[in-house]
């Protein structure tokens, strides 16, 4: 059974790739129903110490790509980790 997992994505308002950013999300998530995906702007959500920069993907806590992956990458890496 697969188990729930967090993706958090830091995003900033000065970020230029960060729009491509929120329509990567966007594709890829309604994919996942049981995958959490926050989308967080630095200017409202401070961003943890292990993130330096954006856009950030962070699943579970460990950082996962900086910038931003292609569509595919993504899905394979949530499939991976969603049916583990």
């Amino acid at each position: 059974m697969p188990r729930m997992i967090t993706l958090q994505v830091y995003i900033s308002d000065d970020c230029w790739t960060c729009e491509e950013t929120q329509r990567i999300v966007a594709d890829i998530a309604p994919k996942f129903p049981k995958v959490i995906v926050e989308v967080l702007n630095t200017a409202v959500t401070p961003m943890p110490e292990n993130v330096f920069a954006v856009p950030t993907y962070v699943l579970d806590g460990r950082i996962l790509y900086l910038g931003n992956p292609t569509r595919d990458e993504l899905y394979n890496r949530l499939l991976i980790h969603h049916e583990m």
